[in-house]
């Protein structure tokens, strides 16, 4: 029997990942995306769908998923025709992010470029797209971004305050190790 905990949960992840999508949507909107831009989106997300975290060689360096278990398919997920998701706090999520972002590089004006440096929203669909955490995790991650913000005295949302000229990588991941220390 679901206890009441279990079923705020998954009211949560219902009621908030359609609003992830829509405030995705609407940044989407203002890039004014190209025929190119929008196959290169198709295929990144494609990618991050079909590329499960795996372990490397020894000298190569660490992937930014290296001490989070990585997905696997179970029974369920294969009956459902799902992608399995590893469960992640949102302290967790926000560093996934963190790391995602050293890996990968960070950018300004879009998702992300052809290098695969990413914006704080891109760092959100590839961890999320990746496997880990729920849309309701990603969600908890954005409104403590939103919160770290806020005490830092910059009451914007994230995607305007990664987009301001003054906003640079550093702050980028001071930003989301302080929203990890809040989780």
């Amino acid at each position: 029997m679901p206890t009441a905990t279990t079923d705020l949960d998954i009211d949560l992840a219902e009621l908030l990942g359609p609003l992830l999508v829509a405030e995705v949507e609407a940044y989407l909107a203002t890039v004014a995306p190209t025929p190119a831009w929008r196959a290169r989106l198709r295929t990144a997300i494609a990618e991050a769908h079909t590329s499960t975290p795996r372990g490397t060689s020894p000298k190569a360096p660490k992937p930014w998923w290296h001490d989070a278990p990585a997905p696997v398919h179970t029974l369920t997920d294969r009956i459902l025709r799902r992608r399995p998701t590893v469960p992640v706090t949102a302290r967790q999520y926000l560093h996934l992010m963190d790391r995602y972002i050293r890996q990968h590089g960070w950018t300004q004006g879009r998702l992300w470029d052809d290098t695969g440096a990413v914006c704080v929203l891109g760092a959100h669909i590839q961890v999320l797209a990746a496997g880990y955490g729920t849309p309701a995790t990603a969600w908890q991650a954005r409104l403590l971004i939103g919160n770290a913000l806020g005490y830092q005295g910059t009451p914007v949302p994230v995607d305007t305050w990664n987009d301001l000229p003054t906003t640079c990588q550093n702050d980028v991941h001071h930003l989301l190790r302080a929203a990890a220390a809040r989780a």
